[in-house]
């Protein structure tokens, strides 16, 4: 699978000479869905970690395609939602010793529920996990890969919500929020 995606390039560094090897894999789109019950998140199981982990709904982008297009079809695809308004929040590189692939964060609220369309390789649960929640998702490990964990991070600190102590506490914008839902993307 892997044997055409390896790249080998020589590296100097301090008079060293090396080979190094990267894979030569498709950027990523992934997406934090917010609806009124909380985040949509999607429970798959990972052959590598040998588990079924919860993650951001999330997928490789098809060649040419734009990120908030492939971040549109991979919500639609794994959790039946339509997403409107789309937000990039960021883009990063998960593993710059592994690879040069790039993931493109973005957000939506109040996205449509519609029908799911799994690849034959995909056995999905969706999850609605309320925002309340994602707190011990992080602390927990139970959304433990780095798109997810980064993007449940920033959507938490977006809601008010800061790391104090070892632990995730509201603050008064936190609790403000939850008050009152605006149903827009800012």
């Amino acid at each position: 699978m892997l044997r055409n995606r390896i790249r080998r390039v020589p590296v100097t560094v301090r008079g060293t000479h090396y080979i190094h090897e990267y894979l030569v894999l498709p950027d990523v789109c992934a997406v934090i869905a917010e609806v009124p019950e909380g985040i949509v998140l999607v429970e798959q199981f990972r052959p590598a970690l040998g588990r079924r982990i919860l993650e951001l709904p999330a997928g490789r982008l098809r060649r040419g395609e734009e990120p908030v297009q492939g971040a549109r079809r991979e919500l639609a695809e794994e959790t039946g939602y339509q997403a409107g308004e789309m937000r990039l929040v960021s883009r990063f590189y998960p593993s710059v010793g592994l690879s040069r692939h790039k993931v493109h964060l973005y957000y939506t609220v109040n996205p449509t529920p519609g029908e799911t369309h799994w690849d034959p390789t995909e056995e999905i649960v969706v999850k609605i996990v309320p925002v309340s929640e994602v707190p011990n998702l992080l602390i927990e490990g139970r959304a433990a890969d780095a798109k997810t964990h980064l993007g449940l991070v920033y959507f938490l600190n977006a809601r008010g919500w800061i790391m104090q102590k070892g632990r995730w506490r509201p603050t008064e914008l936190a609790r403000e929020f939850n008050k009152r839902n605006t149903g827009s993307c800012q």
